[in-house]
């Protein structure tokens, strides 16, 4: 074997020599990336799970508590707003209680707890015996209202508010989305206003009706409300 052979085997066995360490060297840095990229999802999965277990009744209640003042009613009743979950692995929901005391009467209605508090509902108007009970979802939308009788939470009418004279016990709501309602509480009456489709005072926006019609004064005859439309002029009619 001449010089210029042994020089050919001894470059083949470097070469060889230095493939096999890059293999390995890269075998390393790859195993050390995915080991890495494991340790930060395990990191992230931690963090999100202690965000989630940060959020607790304890927590909500201290920063999130009902926001809407008006939760004791006539008569010795009140509403009642809780945070509380089904058992340990469910997720927390939100509920309104109405109580006399110590006596849940009825639960109004139940939801998730990321929910805005007027979705829930809360009280409109409060009568001696009966109260206004609505719930909200935006704008664009109108406010549903049901009126409930407070001894046993029992539906007496429902449908869309506008307006409350809790004085002289009336409310101003809409029975489906065209026919104008003024219910006489006391008497228990429900008294047909007009069709707003054929108004020709009325001409704003379904959705608007709180913002432009109101109750302004009644006597022992007639009911006067309030009519403003889109033009910013105001007129009274009695009914």
């Amino acid at each position: 074997m001449n010089r210029k052979e042994i020089i050919n085997i001894k470059f083949k066995v470097f070469f060889i020599f230095t493939l096999i360490l890059l293999f390995y060297s890269c075998k390393k840095n790859s195993s050390n990336k995915v080991e890495d990229n494991f340790q930060i999802i395990s990191k992230n999965k931690k963090e999100t799970k202690f965000e989630l277990d940060t959020i607790t009744i304890e927590y909500l209640n201290k920063n999130y508590p009902y926001t809407f003042d008006k939760t004791s009613l006539k008569n010795g009743y009140n509403l009642d707003f809780n945070y509380f979950r089904k058992n340990k692995n469910s997720t927390i929901e939100m509920c309104l209680n109405l109580r006399r005391g110590n006596e849940i009467i009825d639960t109004l209605n139940i939801l998730g707890y990321a929910a805005p508090h007027k979705n829930l509902g809360y009280v409109f108007g409060d009568f001696d015996k009966y109260f206004a009970f609505v719930q909200s979802f935006g704008s664009g939308n109108p406010h549903e209202m049901q009126l409930l009788r407070k001894r046993d939470a029992k539906e007496i009418l429902k449908g869309f508010i506008v307006d409350k004279d809790e004085k002289n016990n009336l409310l101003l709501y809409c029975k489906g989305d065209d026919s104008l309602m003024l219910y006489d509480i006391t008497k228990n009456k429900n008294n047909y206003i007009e069709n707003l489709r054929n108004s020709k005072e009325i001409d704003c926006k379904f959705s608007e009706l709180s913002d432009y019609l109101k109750i302004k004064k009644v006597n022992s005859k007639y009911v006067f409300i309030d009519i403003s439309n889109t033009r910013n002029k105001t007129i009274t009619k009695k009914y």
